[in-house]
């Protein structure tokens, strides 16, 4: 499998995860979706860290004197752009609607 692949395949799995738990909770009213956001953008450097950890060790394990293995690096700091990313955007979607509802609940009042 291409490295670049692997890269697409973890960053999808994290984003659906995150995304779906996130939405998940949210609608079953459990944890706003501002708080899952703050989760999610402390989690990042746990997710990129993972990945970049088992990246040296495959590469370490398999060792190639071509290879100047700084694209797990590139890939990392990638991961961490759009995650990081993913969390502000929710971050403030979650602001938004929880001001939306509390004017909503305010009027009806």
């Amino acid at each position: 499998m291409n490295g670049d692949a692997i890269v697409w395949i973890v960053l999808l799995l994290s984003l659906v995860i995150c995304d779906g738990l996130a939405v998940y909770l949210y609608q079953k009213r459990k944890i706003p979706l501002w708080v899952s956001s703050i989760v999610m953008a402390l989690l990042v450097p746990v997710i990129v860290y993972c990945f970049i950890a088992f990246g040296i060790y495959y590469a370490n394990k398999n060792y190639d004197p071509d290879d100047t293995r700084e694209g797990i690096a590139f890939a990392g700091g990638f991961m961490v752009l759009v995650l990081a990313l993913n969390a502000i955007i929710m971050f403030v979607i979650g602001v938004v609607l929880n001001i939306y509802t509390f004017i909503k609940n305010k009027q009806k009042s």
